[in-house]
């Protein structure tokens, strides 16, 4: 496992260490495609996620408590103490969110541990979870689904059973960070029989084919 703030020199190393798995996976018989993905289409769909995911458990949770429960949230807005506590509940959940998909990924790495990366981007102020081994597509479509359905869709469901409009925001929240991972399953369905790489610095994913297949 390497922890690490990035910039131009392990930028660098990253590329270089893509571009050694190209080889690696050419040897074997792999050809390397590049899927980008649109950083418009992107933030297009993580607006239609919140409307459709926040409108959608909101109006399960009003069916299920009362209308009168709505009452408890923008109350719940008046106290800066809540509004702070959830801001910070949130920013460590953005960490947590990371940490799930290398807890999940090194599971089926050769290496473990020590083929997953957590780092932090100072120029985007965001932090990142970077596997070093290319993966089958389940198994990449799981560790990419995990942190989004674990701070997502069961702080949601949980919401609705507990009566916590708290709860209901941060698991809506949870799945709209989640968008990007979202996006990148949703293109999957293009992909098939194929082994599966972050790219170390285009927006997308590199996915691995057999040559035979593409003749």
């Amino acid at each position: 496992m390497r922890i690490e703030v990035e910039n131009e020199a392990i930028r660098a190393r990253k590329k270089q260490e893509y571009e050694d798995l190209v080889a690696e996976m050419d040897a074997k018989g792999y050809e390397a495609r590049l899927e980008k993905i649109s950083v418009l289409f992107a933030n297009i769909f993580g607006i239609l996620v919140f409307v459709i995911v926040g409108g959608i458990s909101a109006c399960t949770y009003l069916m299920v408590n009362g209308r009168d429960s709505i009452y408890d949230f923008f109350g719940s807005m008046n106290h800066y103490l809540w509004m702070l506590i959830f801001l910070a509940v949130y920013v460590v959940a953005i960490f947590v969110h990371e940490f799930i998909h290398g807890f999940l990924w090194h599971f089926a790495c050769e290496k473990k541990w020590g083929s997953i990366d957590f780092g932090f981007n100072a120029k985007n102020l965001t932090p990142y979870c970077h596997c070093r081994e290319a993966l089958s597509r389940p198994v990449y479509c799981l560790g990419a689904i995990g942190p989004t359905i674990i701070l997502g869709v069961i702080p949601i469901v949980i919401s609705i059973f507990i009566q916590s409009w708290f709860l209901l925001s941060f698991g809506v929240i949870g799945v709209v960070g989640g968008c990007g991972d979202l996006l990148v399953i949703f293109t999957l369905r293009k992909h098939r029989d194929c082994m599966l790489f972050d790219h170390p610095y285009e927006v997308g994913y590199a996915y691995f084919v057999e040559k035979q297949k593409n003749q």
